[in-house]
């Protein structure tokens, strides 16, 4: 039943008749302004949520906010943390940045670490697949997620002074937001940029119990709620640029504190880890940063441009167990420099040639530390070039990238990766193109999977990395394929897109059957996988009466990953999703409603998941007064209330998604 009520709407869809009609432009398809591409432009296949798609969809961590993208779940550890997955692949290798600089954080070294990303802050999301991601090194083989906050200003502001603020509140979670941002110009050549947030949660309201298995259910767990999931998180930041006609230059220094909750089983004094959510451990986190951008452009000669992005940042935080003690503390000193210069034409071809270093000093310190300190030094030097056709756009990258990791336990690791990518984008006809990538990227392992070596609670498991328990360690090398149909015009824009990775030296994690300090002992090993899927999204008017503009779209996306040898399952990996939705509305106001299924997820060597059904709900009313541009919106989620839990998480068994919600909130623009 789930199934048929996830579907109904868009199997009546494809009975509606349409006229076509040719596009305006019958010259090619509209190209899609990526920023975190140098050379801006790309036929190629991206995903960006931003205006009102992003002022729906926020919530308080990046992963969750994009987890309803075609490709894109989230490793959900609560409503505080969560990162990003790209087509199954998530941690260390999807690449999370903030303005094409890496977020500085340790949010890839455990799924209970936050991203130090606010969505609160943020004007455009952009995800990146294909050939651009070998531009941000081995740590973005799965994908890039960039999130644009004008912190520094890039252009002078239309007007001497003008700001926005928004507040918003959520049922579920007992959410109460609000941001405010000002910008300005000095002599008009001075740009400003002042903002500051605030977010206070309170535990999450759920369908049933958290516990899954009645079994392992304590006899005290409340029904409804999820117990230690509340959080508070503020922040503030100013940026300063000098803008000129060939550029700019500009800085911004950022303040942020996230005090959350760690949902889940916590482990009893003198036992094993029992599923018992009273009084869990809390996370205090915080970090200042600073950013430096610059631009510099020519009128002419071979050069056209050199880009700067400069990001150091001083992070710690400490997990602190129910009795107050700080149990263990990381502190993550960390900054990443990127130059790029942007060539004309040559040959045909128009390109960029960069430089990034990264420099990382890693440390864990208390009783839980599972990771000993580790100082990791790297550069890579990259090219990406861009030719356009007649027919369409090629496109090919190459990157090298060496890297050192210095442990004070164990082996150190240095080696080297090489990267190569190359794809085409060949009009078939003016709204039709076929989409080609293919790529041979190498990896480095990452902190964590080389010298793990302790009781990692928030995964529940001993874990002991590869060159912690003796291995060798090598680069993951993989051969990924993409191939996908694009088409657009007034009536119909859709596309499709299946891929395939076959991935050497792929690194896992498998339990011994040993039991260590009372946990599961869990190592790392290395072997062959494959990762395989499809998605695709199609969208086409319904009607046009007057202004009124409705429209239905429908989507679906789908991955296996498996081990070569053996076929064994991989851990984690996200299930069958089918969507459809419609919306309705004018220039003033909009509503929609969509509806996702989720498949049952049994294909995993983790927690298998049941199928669930989401019922969303939108709407948007704009109106301007007294020089305001005003926008109430409000979103319903989840409104049958369904149990729902993310394949995709460690807290899958003890914390599902929030039940039946409103969020609401009011912003406006002047």
């Amino acid at each position: 039943m789930k199934y048929l009520f996830g579907m109904a709407a868009a199997v009546a869809a494809f009975g509606i008749q349409t006229q076509a009609h040719a596009a305006d432009d019958p010259r090619e398809l509209e190209e899609i302004t990526v920023t975190a591409s140098p050379l801006g432009q790309t036929l190629q296949p991206a995903l960006i949520l931003d205006d009102e798609a992003l002022l729906l969809k926020r919530t308080p961590s990046i992963g969750e906010t994009l987890a309803s993208e075609p490709g894109v779940s989230s490793s959900y550890f609560g409503p505080a943390a969560s990162r990003p997955i790209i087509r199954g692949l998530g941690g260390g290798r999807v690449s999370v940045l903030t303005d094409r600089v890496s977020s500085l954080d340790v949010s890839d070294v455990s799924p209970d670490h936050a991203v130090t990303i606010e969505p609160l802050v943020a004007d455009r999301v952009e995800i990146i697949r294909g050939p651009k991601t070998l531009l941000y090194g081995s740590s973005a083989a799965g994908g890039v997620v960039n999130v644009l906050d004008s912190r520094i200003p890039e252009i002078a502001p239309d007007a001497a002074f003008s700001g926005g603020i928004e507040v918003r509140g959520d049922t579920a979670t007992q959410e109460r937001a609000m941001v405010g941002r000002l910008d300005g110009a000095v002599a008009g050549s001075l740009a400003w940029h002042v903002d500051g947030y605030r977010r206070e949660t309170e535990d999450i309201d759920i369908d049933g119990y958290a516990t899954a298995d009645p079994a392992e259910r304590p006899a005290d767990e409340p029904r409804g709620r999820l117990r230690n999931s509340d959080g508070k998180s503020d922040g503030i930041a100013g940026g300063l640029s000098w803008v000129g006609s060939r550029g700019f230059l500009g800085f911004a220094v950022s303040d942020l504190d996230n005090k959350y909750g760690l949902p889940g089983p916590e482990e009893d004094e003198g036992g094993p880890p029992e599923p018992q959510l009273t009084g869990g451990p809390r996370l205090e986190m915080q970090q200042t940063r600073v950013d430096v951008r610059g631009e510099y452009r020519t009128d002419s000669g071979l050069i056209e441009s050199t880009r700067l992005a400069f990001g150091i940042n001083d992070y710690e935080h400490e997990e602190i167990e129910p009795s107050g003690e700080v149990a263990t503390t990381f502190d993550n000193d960390a900054w990443q420099g990127r130059l790029e210069i942007v060539h004309r034409e040559l040959a045909g071809f128009r390109g960029v040639l960069g430089l990034q270093v990264d420099d990382r000093d890693f440390k864990a310190v208390g009783e839980e530390a599972f990771v000993t300190p580790t100082d990791t030094e790297s550069y890579g030097v990259f090219l990406a070039e861009t030719r356009e056709t007649s027919w369409g756009q090629i496109d090919f990258g190459m990157r090298f990238e060496p890297l050192e990791h210095n442990n004070d336990d164990f082996e150190d690791y240095d080696e080297d990766a090489v990267s190569f990518a190359a794809g085409a984008a060949v009009f078939l006809t003016p709204e039709l193109a076929l989409s080609g990538n293919v790529s041979r990227t190498e990896r480095h392992p990452s902190v964590e999977e080389l010298y793990a070596n302790g009781a990692h609670i928030a995964t529940r498991q001993f874990e002991i990395g590869l060159l912690a328990n003796g291995q060798s360690a090598d680069t993951e090398n993989t051969l990924n394929l993409e191939l996908g149909l694009r088409g657009q015009g007034e009536q119909l824009n859709w596309n499709v897109t299946a891929f395939f990775s076959d991935i050497e030296d792929y690194v896992y994690q498998e339990r011994t059957g040993a039991i260590v300090d009372d946990l599961p002992e869990t190592i790392y090993l290395q072997d062959d996988a494959d990762f395989y899927g499809l998605e695709g999204e199609l969208e086409f008017p319904l009607a046009f009466t007057g202004s009124l503009d409705t429209r239905f779209r429908v989507f679906g996306d789908f991955v296996r990953a498996k081990l070569d040898d053996g076929g064994e399952d991989l851990p984690f990996i996200p299930p069958l999703r089918l969507g459809s939705g419609i919306s309705t509305g004018t220039p003033e106001w909009r509503i929609g409603v969509d509806v996702i299924y989720h498949g049952e997820q049994d294909d995993v060597s983790s927690f298998e998941t049941d199928d669930f059904t989401m019922l969303n709900l939108d709407a948007v009313y704009r109106v301007a007064f007294s020089g305001v541009d005003w926008e109430l919106f409000a979103r319903g989620t989840n409104l049958l209330d369904e149990d729902a839990r993310r394949s995709t998480s460690v807290l899958a068994p003890f914390a599902p998604l929030p039940g039946a919600s409103l969020s609401a909130g009011l912003r406006g623009r002047f």
